[in-house]
């Protein structure tokens, strides 16, 4: 049975990727995010960035990296959507520190843990965003409670996929 809490720090590893991988990564799901709501409408549910940003948080386990990937991939997804510049880029800020903090302290390569990582992480983007669009911007916004749910298992269901495809390309250190 896959041990899910690591015992010591050694066994925390840290993995490396090919140099290209995660910006070319980002580009990818910065497009697929802005023109994959165009031809199938349900898509408009999905978060890739958020999916790289939690995978990069989780598997790099440093919370300055993962921040600033988290902020990056953030600014860029406001600035291909209708939203506020800076929205996107604090709530992924928020959610690769505290992925790549708790990524260091348990092993998320097990596949349930990888989903409830992402529902979880996608619930509070949803709750970051929902926060900073209503109180701070006055924004009206409406909170989809069973939607957004149901939005979060299926982001966590193709994070599994997913991540597992992206673990064929790192290494250990």
């Amino acid at each position: 049975m896959p041990q899910i809490f690591s015992t010591s720090r050694a066994e925390a590893a840290v993995f490396r990727f090919p140099a290209v991988f995660i910006p070319l990564l980002a580009v990818v799901a910065l497009v697929l995010q802005t023109y994959l709501p165009v031809v199938f409408h349900a898509a408009v549910y999905l978060d890739l960035p958020l999916l790289v940003v939690i995978y990069w948080a989780i598997t790099y386990r440093r919370p300055r990296g993962a921040s600033l990937v988290g902020a990056v991939l953030g600014l860029a997804q406001d600035s291909l959507s209708h939203t506020a510049l800076g929205v996107n880029g604090i709530s992924k800020t928020v959610i690769g520190f505290l992925d790549a903090s708790l990524g260091s302290r348990f092993d998320a390569d097990h596949p349930g843990v990888r989903l409830l990582v992402v529902l979880v992480c996608y619930e509070l983007n949803r709750a970051i965003l929902y926060a900073l669009q209503r109180f701070l911007l006055g924004t009206p916004v409406l909170w989809h409670g069973w939607i957004t749910l149901v939005a979060a298992l299926v982001n966590g269901l193709l994070a599994v996929i997913l991540f597992h495809g992206f673990d064929r390309f790192r290494h250990w250190v």
